[in-house]
């Protein structure tokens, strides 16, 4: 029976790598007027943060990295305005990490649509404002990912991470819903899971656990899901 499940948990996460291609965030209407940018993209390219840490192809990024980097600017993203919210829908920067702000051009930044993050995506480190509440298929197949900071989010979509390399995922205390379809693999370092969340897919880290350091309330779901899969938990 066991072998049987975890049949099925490997064809669900193949499933869900083949749709990182295909799919799209679709909560908001695209056909609304998209404003471009020209900011030429060149891989591999020094940056800087606020620390004047250099990053480029080859370091590993740290959950500081994310925090401390500068904001990035508006003229590095394309963007589809809504009128009185915008979505972002390209990114035109050269930095590894990025970091979206709450507004552009006065107007909320609500989503990420037509996936600038996910799938042959150079960014390492992302930084997420609190006005995105909801994510889908944001990072899929993303093989350079490694930090995310999400911690306004309050709702984790179908195929959201799925990432080879992703290691440190905070996800803030917002969370309710995070969707069974979502895959971690051998490389998560660390997890943190809101006290709102009470149910999670026992299969989600088809690589195992070894790495994996769940961080959540005393007493909360987190701590006995991290028990049941065999994960260290951290009281926050």
């Amino acid at each position: 029976m066991k072998k049987i499940i975890a049949i099925i948990a490997a064809m669900a996460v193949m499933m869900s790598f083949a749709a990182c291609g295909d799919k799209k965030d679709t909560s908001v209407d695209t056909e609304d007027t998209a404003v471009s940018t020209a900011v030429d993209t060149a891989e591999g390219e020094e940056t800087n943060n606020d620390d004047g840490v250099s990053v480029t192809d080859s370091v590993e990024i740290t959950v500081d990295d994310v925090k401390n980097h500068a904001e990035t600017p508006a003229s590095d993203f394309e963007y589809v305005d809504h009128g009185d919210s915008v979505s972002i829908k390209a990114y035109n920067g050269s930095d590894p990490i990025v970091v979206i702000p709450e507004q552009i051009d006065g107007k909320d930044v609500i989503s990420i649509i037509d996936g600038p993050f996910s799938n042959d995506s150079f960014i390492k480190g992302i930084s997420l404002p609190d006005t995105i509440k909801e994510l889908s298929y944001t990072f899929c197949n993303n093989a350079c990912l490694q930090v995310v900071l999400a911690t306004g989010v309050e709702t984790v979509g179908e195929g959201t991470f799925n990432c080879d390399n992703l290691r440190i995922v905070d996800l803030g205390d917002k969370v309710t819903t995070f969707n069974e379809s979502n895959f971690f693999l051998g490389s998560m370092e660390r997890l943190h899971i809101p006290a709102g969340v009470t149910e999670l897919n026992k299969y989600m880290f088809m690589d195992g656990t070894e790495k994996l350091t769940i961080v959540g309330e005393a007493g909360s779901y987190a701590e006995s899901y991290a028990s049941e899969i065999g994960a260290r938990f951290e009281a926050e």
